[in-house]
């Protein structure tokens, strides 16, 4: 039986929230990728396709975030991908944000504001991957 872990990616240009999420998700059942920057981020997902992405809305450009979401969820192989975006801004001020970059980009599964606090992130990751169909087991659920 195999006993796959859910893939994470997180994407976000600093370094230092890749040692938070590592330290918050790290010590879970979850196998987790970082990268700082939209275009690798992308690449990988196409590589290897993550079970849930991790995304700074704003990246080394202002609108970075938001155009990889963007950019998934036009593409057919990776639009289905759950999104939790991160971001120091506050939801309000995203969700503005968002419609005038790319309203698409607005169809997040979660929303988690800057500091993140540790048990929240990880009950957000939980709850987005039971409803993904992953189990408390951390096997994904078969379908009768």
């Amino acid at each position: 039986m195999d006993h796959k872990k859910p893939q994470i990616l997180c994407i976000d240009d600093d370094p230092d929230m890749h040692l938070v999420v590592e330290a918050i998700l790290g010590a879970r059942d979850y196998e987790l990728t970082c990268y700082g920057g939209g275009a690798a981020g992308l690449e990988h997902m196409r590589r290897s396709r993550p079970d849930l992405l991790l995304l700074d809305i704003m990246l080394a450009h202002p609108t970075e975030g938001l155009q990889v979401a963007c950019q998934m969820r036009q593409d057919p192989h990776l639009q289905d991908i759950p999104i939790i975006f991160i971001s120091s801004m506050g939801q309000a001020s995203e969700a503005e944000y968002a419609r005038e970059v790319c309203p698409v980009a607005l169809a997040a599964d979660m929303f988690l504001e800057k500091p993140l606090d540790a048990a929240t992130v990880r009950e957000a990751v939980q709850w987005v991957l039971q409803q993904r169909g992953w189990g408390n087991s951390g096997s994904p659920n078969e379908l009768p």
